[in-house]
């Protein structure tokens, strides 16, 4: 069963409203019925649809895990209006595609591949929780790992400069 975990306030004064019709218009949101559906249908993991060619499709696939793919998401659906925001991922975006930070960039995601359900992940730091769980490596070989690697690529990168 579903219970409510936990309730957020948050504005939408700096965010455009976008409706169904200009987001399928537009080409922003487009999903269209799997080949399969008539075989598999919808199930937990799997709506019964795959993104179609969208916007949203062609970045959809540079989101690693659910939920930066859940953000992505939620930054097509309701686009900032705030020039500040828009300029700050102008400026992240510009860094990431960058030729000289490539390599930078392809052990930074190596690295936080390994940690997962950042979720989760985190719910277990703020415990204090190092073990492992079912089927993964645990907290102290994983996001420890990890993050003392993306640590030591930031020092080298500050180094550098």
């Amino acid at each position: 069963m579903f219970r409510v975990a936990s309730l957020e306030m948050f504005s939408l004064r700096d965010t455009m409203f976008i409706n169904a019709d200009t987001l399928h218009s537009l080409q922003i949101l487009d999903a269209e019925s799997h080949p399969h559906l008539h075989n598999r249908g919808p199930t937990q993991n799997s709506p019964g649809s795959k993104e179609g060619l969208s916007v949203y499709g062609l970045f959809h696939r540079f989101a690693r895990t659910s939920q930066g793919r859940s953000q992505l998401r939620r930054y097509f659906l309701r686009p900032s209006l705030d020039i500040n925001i828009i300029n700050e991922r102008l400026q992240a975006v510009s860094v990431f595609v960058r030729p000289d930070n490539e390599n930078i960039l392809q052990e930074l995601t190596k690295s936080l591949k390994s940690i997962g359900n950042m979720r989760v992940v985190l719910l277990n730091l703020k415990k204090g929780a190092s073990g492992s769980t079912e089927g993964r490596t645990g907290l102290s070989r994983s996001v420890w790992v990890a993050i003392r690697s993306v640590s030591n690529l930031k020092s080298r990168t500050m180094g550098s400069r």
